[in-house]
């Protein structure tokens, strides 16, 4: 399909100009870029014209973006798409610039899912603290590594004490929930687990104290 550059729209309080093409905002200019590359309503926009905007034009301002996007606060890589989206790049411009920043190490979702939960983990939940970091769009496995990794720094912080009165909270919560093992199917431990693990406790100290209490090592009374 031919792609015709339908209006060149003047955006109220800012430099930049909206590009249509076939009536859908393809990317902004400035008004000297507009007539470095000759544009004007109604031209066809040919692949080359197209690619050499891309490359010479969008991708370094896109760049520039999003490093100042990262000065002014740490980001996802999906914050920092969805940034660039906002500001009119086309994906593949938006897609260049961020992993330009991550090739860096600019850009790290390991390392924004570390601080967030540093700032965060006295006033959120375990659940909701998960809830956010989806949002964000920080993968499973990077925010299980996340909260692996604050958890380590907590543990190094208050010493043996700490691990201790979390492995007595845990064994508590299971208390309440469990009141003879003898009696729970596969299904139901996988439902406990899965309970324990959105309040925050660790799948290894969770495996830890089930497996102790449906050896016996634990007696039950110990679990109240």
């Amino acid at each position: 399909m031919e792609r015709v550059v339908t209006a060149i729209e003047l955006v109220k309080g800012g430099r930049k100009r909206k590009i249509y093409v076939n009536d859908e905002w393809a990317f902004s200019l400035y008004p000297a870029q507009i007539r470095g590359h000759g544009m004007e309503e109604g031209m066809v926009l040919t692949g080359e014209l197209y690619e050499r905007i891309c490359t010479e034009t969008l991708e370094p301002q896109a760049k520039k973006r999003v490093l100042n996007l990262l000065i002014a606060k740490d980001r996802s890589r999906k914050e920092l798409l969805e940034k660039l989206a906002g500001d009119g790049y086309p994906p593949k411009v938006a897609q260049t610039a961020v992993e330009y920043a991550q090739s860096y190490h600019y850009v790290d979702d390991l390392r924004f899912a570390v601080t967030y939960l540093r700032s965060h983990e006295e006033e959120k939940s375990h659940l909701q603290l998960s809830m956010k970091l989806k949002e964000r769009g920080i993968a499973r496995e990077v925010a299980d590594e996340a909260f692996e990794t604050v958890y380590e720094e907590r543990l190094e912080r208050m010493g043996e004490d700490f691990e201790e009165a979390e492995l007595t909270a845990l064994r508590r919560q299971v208390g309440r929930k469990v009141k003879n093992p003898a009696t729970l199917t596969q299904k139901d431990v996988q439902k406990l687990t899965a309970s324990l693990c959105a309040k925050g406790f660790r799948g290894t100290d969770i495996r830890r104290v089930l497996g102790a209490l449906f050896s016996g090592e634990i007696p039950e009374n110990d679990m109240e």
